[in-house]
């Protein structure tokens, strides 16, 4: 207890880095396996393909 006392600024410290892992980071939900993959691949839109052709003076 006499620790605690001593050096209550390391417990404060270690105490709010904590409470940020799991409260500051989408209020404790890490985006991690299979709902996340599930997520990202909902969210890919394939691009439409550029057009790549050169316009040619004989048409």
């Amino acid at each position: 207890m006499e620790w605690i006392i001593e050096n209550w600024i390391l417990v404060l410290v270690i105490g709010g880095m904590a409470a940020m892992h799991l409260f500051g980071h989408g209020h404790g939900r890490h985006k991690h396996g299979k709902a996340a993959k599930r997520q990202t691949a909902q969210k890919k839109v394939p691009d439409a393909p550029a057009d790549t052709r050169v316009p040619s003076e004989d048409a």
